[in-house]
């Protein structure tokens, strides 16, 4: 029982950090794991499981996989009723949780009346001026209005909003609630109110430091819309342009709410491209008619055709053509020039504390980023990093002097956040910043961990430029990751390494080829590719980087890094039915190389090219003996 305890707490420590990355889809085995172990160890009918039923009910309903959640929601109605009781709020929060899914799936009488049992249990327990209650009103208000009973749907909304009025613990659900009204507005005619109501939401996101997320991008949308409808097409693109990349950077790309925010933008810059087609012909139509009326009276001079012609050209769209800026040498520059002054004149007495730079995820950190890298997280913006007990003394306050700053530098426009861009810049501890990545304040101190943290996260971590660091231990811990794992770690990896590329490049790729089976083939080779560049960064005492910049990072790899960049891109180019000859010989010599280096660093004296014999080689060298003595399959 201790085992399963522990395995049990380590799944829910995960599911919140994979709920804080939105790594939702992996996030599902996960919770059925934890699903059955709290069964086991605590029942059936326990809060734990209620819950864990609850928790996983509603991000089944997230991701839009209905059946299984409506399974799960109905089993967490039955443990509510046993554990708490059919008069306890904790049943009636079950039965909203319920009465939301089924709202989604379109089975609007059952949700109306688990709405109502909800409401009429939360009456008599919290009271009706609770948040919870209001909450759940302006649930049933939604459901209302989905189904058409407009009336019905203001009344509850705006009775959800009267509770909620004044009350500084409850801003964000009133300005959501305002929210849901503006629809209901527009369906009324009236635009004005509709406009009035998304301004005093937006300005409560912003004054709440609310800006960059997903409540946020839908009013932003909805205020697109509202512009469009009006005629107002350069407001509607701004704010929709904005709202497209916000939503994509929570969402993604293949979610509705993103799909349908691109089809608002698109029909916005439609109708502002006709508006501007429409405007430069009524102009051109005017410059006609005083040529016309001058070259009549002999008063018509070149000046005013050209005073005309500028005049069209000013109100026709451009293209500006600028010489290329990397991100990261715009952040440096930004800091320097925009927020180092003021840390100077403002936060003089704690300079000595901090440490600042842009290190972390995205391209600009790398160095990769390029001209299509700017659609998102490409703006002027940095880090700051201070010590944790630093954080109650100043960190707040300088975070909302640092907001004040200009977003735009140099022409460049201000940074929009993408899916996975939000926290990336700003102001951290350096305890914080660290365990984000590597979960740990500093070093990591046991191998134990080191194993566990992923490749590409100690990449970003190590990745960047620090621009200035007075305090010290912001670069010392930095300088200790780049040193790479410590080598009993970084054998076992390059152990399990070898053996995957000998069991996916040597022996599955070409048996697939013979028997023609051309997607396993694909697949072994895509893990040969995988593995083998891994194996690269390995050799040079490096971290793998994200996925997609693996192959552009080994161009800056001395050991067998431009081998492996030439040899990955033919492979990827040629044809599996046609090359398969070339392929197969391609991988054998990239193998022959990798053997050639292992030997050179003293991890192996066999010269044996099947790289199955080479990963027990390797764990021949590890000192630590659990380790050596291990799977070599098991990184």
């Amino acid at each position: 029982m201790p085992m399963k305890m522990e395995r049990f707490n380590e799944i829910l420590n995960k599911l919140m950090q994979m709920e804080d990355a939105e790594e939702n889809l992996e996030m599902v085995p996960l919770y059925e794991e934890a699903l059955e172990l709290s069964k086991e160890i605590y029942g059936e009918y326990n809060l734990k499981t209620l819950e864990i039923y609850n928790n996983y009910g509603g991000h089944l309903r997230n991701l839009g996989l209905y059946e299984k959640a409506e399974q799960i929601l109905r089993k967490a109605v039955i443990c509510a009723k046993t554990v708490r009781g059919k008069e306890h709020p904790d049943y009636a929060t079950t039965l909203v949780n319920l009465a939301n899914l089924l709202r989604m799936m379109k089975q609007w009488e059952e949700s109306e009346t688990l709405f109502y049992q909800a409401l009429a249990l939360y009456k008599i327990t919290i009271g009706e001026s609770h948040f919870i209650y209001a909450g759940t009103m302006n649930n049933l208000g939604l459901l209302y209005y989905e189904q058409g009973k407009l009336e019905r749907a203001k009344e509850c909304l705006e009775h959800s909003l009267h509770i909620l009025e004044g009350k500084a613990e409850y801003i964000i659900p009133y300005a959501t609630t305002l929210h849901n009204l503006v629809d209901i507005y527009k369906k009324e005619g009236n635009l004005t109110l509709a406009e009035e109501t998304l301004k005093k939401e937006i300005e409560i996101y912003k004054e709440q430091q609310y800006e960059g997320t997903v409540l946020y991008a839908a009013a932003l949308n909805s205020l697109g819309i509202l512009y469009c409808e009006k005629g107002q097409y350069e407001k509607a693109k701004a704010v929709m342009t904005e709202s497209v990349e916000i939503t994509k950077k929570h969402l993604g790309e293949s979610s509705d709410a993103y799909k349908t925010s691109v089809k608002n933008l698109e029909m916005i810059q439609e109708k502002l491209q006709e508006h501007k087609i429409k405007r430069n012909h009524e102009i051109l139509q005017e410059t006609l008619k005083e040529m016309t009326t001058a070259s009549c009276a002999q008063e018509y001079n070149l000046e005013t055709a050209m005073a005309s012609a500028r005049k069209v050209l000013e109100n026709s769209p451009k293209v500006v053509e600028t010489g290329f800026v990397k991100g990261l040498d715009l952040c440096r520059a930004y800091f320097n020039e925009v927020c180092y002054p003021l840390l100077e004149r403002e936060f003089a007495n704690f300079l000595p504390r901090m440490a600042a730079g842009l290190i972390g995820e995205g391209s600009e950190c790398y160095g990769f980023d390029d001209e299509i890298s700017r659609d998102h997280d490409f703006g002027p913006s940095f880090q700051i990093y201070i010590p944790k007990e630093d954080m109650p003394v100043y960190g707040e306050r300088l975070k909302h002097r640092l907001a004040t700053l200009p977003k735009t530098f140099q022409g460049f426009g201000a940074r929009v956040e993408s899916q996975y861009g939000d926290g990336r810049v700003g102001v951290f501890t350096i305890e914080d910043f660290y365990r984000k990545f590597t979960a740990a304040e500093g070093v990591p101190d046991t191998l134990s961990h080191w194993r566990q943290i992923p490749e590409n996260a100690l990449s970003t971590v190590t990745n960047g430029e620090v621009f200035f660091d007075n305090y010290g231990e912001f670069t010392r811990i930095r300088e200790e990751l780049k040193k790479g794992y410590p080598e009993d770690v970084r054998l076992k990896k390059i152990a399990a390494r070898l053996m995957k590329m000998a069991q996916s490049g040597q022996y599955n790729f070409p048996r697939c080829n013979k028997r023609k089976e051309y997607v396993a083939s694909r697949l072994a080779l895509s893990e040969f590719m995988s593995v083998s560049m891994s194996l690269v960064y390995l050799l040079n005492h490096a971290y793998r980087p994200y996925y997609k910049w693996v192959h552009r990072g080994l161009l800056d790899l001395p050991i067998l890094g431009q081998n492996a960049y030439d040899k990955m891109q033919r492979l990827s180019v040629l044809s599996l039915e046609k090359d398969s000859r070339e392929m197969e010989w391609i991988i054998e010599e990239f193998c022959v190389a990798c053997v050639e280096e292992l030997k050179a660093q003293g991890l192996t004296s066999s010269s044996e090219a099947f790289l199955l014999a080479q990963g027990p080689e390797v764990l021949k060298r590890i000192q630590e003996p659990a380790l050596r003595n291990s799977n070599p399959w098991v990184e």
